[in-house]
């Protein structure tokens, strides 16, 4: 098992997230929170080490994502298994508070982390 990092944009996202467990990071990669929060979510999701897709959404090239699920503040960052949103996590949050929504995704055998 292993984490698939992409980059999405408006022209992927439906053909990158109809399968499976996508993490995905909507921030401006210049906003060092953004940036911050992106690293964490990178983290966790390695530790997890679920065939999870990871990558950002930069809300200025992924405008139109942006806008269909109605990201209105940066970072927020959406779960999404088999291209429907399961969960939204808005602002800022520790690693230990990213792997505990992430752990309702993956496989039993790894609930106790």
């Amino acid at each position: 098992m292993s984490v698939h990092k992409i980059k999405f944009t408006d022209a992927n996202f439906v053909a990158e997230t109809q399968h499976g467990v996508s993490v995905v990071c909507f921030g401006n990669p210049l906003d060092i929170e953004c940036r911050k929060e992106a690293a964490i979510v990178e983290s966790a999701v390695n530790m997890i080490a679920e065939r999870i897709k990871l990558g950002n959404c930069d809300i200025e090239n992924c405008s139109a994502v942006a806008k269909r699920f109605r990201v209105t503040s940066i970072p927020t960052v959406l779960i999404i298994k088999d291209g429907k949103e399961e969960e939204r996590l808005a602002g800022f949050r520790h690693e230990k508070a990213v792997i505990k929504h992430l752990k309702k995704y993956v496989s039993e055998d790894l609930q106790d982390l």
